[in-house]
């Protein structure tokens, strides 16, 4: 079965096209939950809430960890509170 550590990395390979950063040293990744019975279920925000790349990352999430071996099914909730904050950009990922 599949952990938490397997789900950042796989998010880790989503780079967000303006800030060219993975959306997990951007901060945008809040909550992964794992039901043991391969169903993923991810709170997470975006930079913006009209960003009009909405759809695009969340298919790219989707299929990124459907990717990882024993998903079943995953869910993308998108949440806004927090609001998204460039404080949250982990500080070694601007380099």
């Amino acid at each position: 079965m599949f952990g938490e550590s397997e789900v950042l990395e796989k998010l880790k390979g989503i780079i967000d096209p303006e800030l060219e950063v993975n959306i997990v040293d951007l901060g945008l990744v809040y909550k992964i939950n794992l039901d043991g019975f391969g169903n993923i279920d991810l709170d997470m925000t975006l930079t913006a809430k009209g960003c009009p790349i909405s759809s695009v990352i969340k298919y790219e999430v989707e299929e990124a960890l459907k990717g990882i071996p024993g998903v079943k099914a995953v869910k993308v909730n998108f949440v806004w509170e927090p609001e998204w904050d460039p404080a949250m950009i982990k500080t070694d990922a601007l380099k």
